[in-house]
């Protein structure tokens, strides 16, 4: 489902009104038959092109920007399975640099960490957080938690 944004729409007439403006300007210019309306009739065509493509250019990347953001809406989990397999966790180990940033992040938060549970995915933990559990990705620039 891909949303469209209206500001990169603005943005878009807008570039196409300015090089068309611009386009009718250098032959009104033009048809003036003086030399120095010819320089001042290519200075504003050129001007007016420059401009539109700077509006193009702000409008494709307002219209990447969007698709960006249309791309993570689609594939955050509409539910969380707080399940994990008891066997599987011996088996599992939950990495000592994770374990660390997973309670200085909730320490700063001033919430007891009670236990951390690895899942089958790497970098992905359940965390049981003063009787709730959170579903918590470890392993990047910051903790994320997955809601």
């Amino acid at each position: 489902m891909r949303r469209s944004n209206t500001i990169a729409k603005l943005l878009t007439y807008c570039a196409i009104a300015i090089v068309v403006l611009g386009v009718i300007s250098f032959f009104a210019i033009i048809l003036n038959q003086r030399i120095g309306a010819a320089i001042t009739g290519v200075g504003v065509l050129v001007s007016s092109l420059v401009t539109g493509l700077l509006f193009l250019g702000f409008a494709e990347v307002i219209h990447l920007l969007q698709g960006m953001y249309d791309q993570n809406r689609e594939h955050e989990p509409s539910e969380i399975d707080f399940t994990y397999e008891e066997e599987d966790e011996l088996t599992r180990k939950i990495d000592a640099e994770d374990e660390r940033e997973i309670r200085s992040f909730f320490n700063e938060r001033n919430q007891k960490v009670e236990e951390i549970h690895p899942t089958d995915k790497p970098f992905i933990y359940i965390v049981e957080v003063e009787g709730k559990r959170k579903k918590v990705e470890a392993g990047g620039f910051t903790l994320k938690i997955l809601e």
